[in-house]
Formats: C-alpha cells, structure tokens, sequence
C-alpha cells in the first residue's frame, strides 16, 4: 500500500483483546510515535520466593515513588517480519510526572502474538495516579537489520579511538 506521497505504508495486524481501546496512531503525518493507552493495572507482587503479575480491578492506580507497575494495552498484533516495535516514554509524562518506563526502549518482536503491555515507574518523590484510557508510552515501528558480529584482532581508527563514556563532552 502507499501513500499520496508514494511511499509505502506498513500495515500491522492489531487485535482489541479489552474494552474502549483506542488504536494507536501518530497524531500527526510524519510523527514517529502514536500514543498507546492504559487499559489496565498488573501489580507486581513478590512472596514467599515467588514472583507473579496480578490483575488490579481498579479504573485508577496510585504508583508510589519508585514503584513500578504492569500496564496492559489491550491489544496484540502481528507484526510483519522485518520490523519491531521500540516501546517508549511520553516526554510529557517524562518531565512533568517523572513517569518513565523501565526498559526504555522497550521491544516487540514481530512473532510476539500475546497482550502489549508497558512497565512504568515513578522517578518522582510525589504519588502519581494513572488512569485507564490515559495514554501512557509511544510505540515506533522500526526496521529490523540481520546482523552478525564478526570477530577480529583489529579495529579502524576513529576520532574518538579508546576515549571512554563522556569523553566526547571534555574541552
């Protein structure tokens, strides 16, 4: 499929798996990102040397400082071979909240078929209170590149060479 622009137009398989999900979709032509929504709360619970995610029956959470929570987004997809999706923070949320998400990016796989869900965390010292239908993190689709690292005993030079992490920002 294309465009006016004639340029392709990827289409992703998407199923609503819970109620009032709103399909994402960039806001506006040539965005990157398009919001995803909470449509749930999967708490993260830790006893007896067990750990599991229990579904809280609630329309709103209440996220502790640095506590993290499971948030379902009511959909699956089949994403076609050769892409993925990076899962990631809303600047707004980032800044004004301290609303940040764990694995940033985090990664769907074009074989993954089960719910999409995001693990949030709050970076602020106040509570924050999310609620369904709120939108929570942007989805970007992304092409995939095989690979294979190819081991050697030498590297080309580069300007940088051996300087190590914030080498770059040294006057």
């Amino acid at each position: 499929m294309s465009n006016k622009n004639n340029e392709e137009i990827i289409s992703v398989p998407l199923k609503k798996l819970r109620e009032g999900v709103i399909i994402p979709k960039p806001s506006k032509l040539g965005d990157a990102g398009a919001d995803a929504r909470i449509m749930g709360f999967k708490k993260i619970i830790f006893e007896n040397n067990k750990k599991e995610l229990i579904e809280v029956d609630a329309d709103t959470y209440t996220l502790e400082p640095l506590e993290r929570i499971g948030c379902p987004l009511g959909f699956s997809t089949a994403i076609p071979t050769g892409f993925y999706f990076k899962v990631v923070p809303r600047s707004g949320l980032a800044l004004w909240e301290g609303l940040s998400i764990v694995n940033s990016p985090g990664t769907i796989d074009a074989g993954y078929r089960n719910e999409w869900m995001v693990i949030v965390v709050n970076l602020s010292n106040k509570k924050v209170t999310l609620k369904k239908g709120e939108r929570i993190c942007q989805i970007i689709l992304s092409k995939l590149y095989n690979y294979k690292f190819v081991e050697t005993d030498n590297l080309t030079g580069s300007e940088r060479g051996q300087g190590g992490f914030g080498s770059t920002g040294k006057k």
